[in-house]
C-alpha cells in the first residue's frame, strides 16, 4: 500500500480548517449583528392578552396614542426628555416609557410603533415611530377606544359603530 503524500494531506487539512473558520466567522457576524432585528410585531391588545409570554422579549408594539395621556419631563442627569404615555388598540391600553427625541408626528391619536421590552406590565421603548396622520383614518370626535387596527388596516370597534 502506498502512503498519501504528506503535502497533499496538509493542503486538504488547511483548506478544510480555512473553510470552517470562514463559515464560522460569517455565522458569528450574522448572529451578533441581527440579534435585535428578530423582533415580534404585536398590536397592544395582542401583547396585553398574554403579557407574561412577552416579558423581557424584544417586541415592536403597534397602537394609537391615547388622547391626553402624553406626559413629558426633562431628565437633567441624562440631558434628554422622558416621555410617558398610553397606547391603545381596540380598547386595550398599555403604558409606554421612552427617553429621547420623538418624531414631529407624535401627538394625541397618532398611530405609533414602539420598539422595546415589556417589563412589569409597562413597555420600555428604545425607539418610536409615528405614522403621518394623513395615512390613517380615525374618528376625530370618537373616544380612544375606537382606535383599532386588525392586520394592516384600521377598523371601527363596536363602540364606535354604536355612536
Amino acid at each position: 500500500m502506498s502512503r498519501p503524500d504528506p503535502k497533499a494531506t496538509r493542503k486538504i487539512i488547511s483548506g478544510v480548517v480555512t473553510l470552517g473558520l470562514l463559515v464560522g466567522g460569517v455565522a458569528y457576524l450574522f448572529a451578533s449583528s441581527a440579534g435585535e432585528a428578530f423582533e415580534y410585531y404585536k398590536h397592544v391588545d395582542e401583547l396585553m392578552a398574554q403579557p407574561a409570554q412577552w416579558e423581557g422579549k424584544h417586541v415592536q408594539v403597534h397602537g394609537f396614542v391615547v388622547p391626553g395621556s402624553i406626559m413629558k419631563r426633562f431628565d437633567k442627569e441624562h440631558q434628554q426628555i422622558d416621555y410617558k404615555f398610553r397606547a391603545v388598540n381596540c380598547g386595550t391600553e398599555l403604558e409606554i416609557h421612552y427617553a429621547g427625541t420623538v418624531p414631529d408626528t407624535f401627538k394625541d391619536r397618532a398611530e405609533v410603533v414602539c420598539k422595546g421590552i415589556l417589563s412589569d406590565g409597562k413597555f420600555e421603548a428604545r425607539e418610536i415611530s409615528a405614522k403621518c396622520p394623513s395615512k390613517y383614518q380615525v374618528r376625530p370626535d370618537g373616544p380612544a377606544a375606537t382606535l383599532c387596527t386588525r392586520g394592516d388596516h384600521n377598523v371601527e370597534t363596536a363602540q364606535a359603530v354604536q355612536k
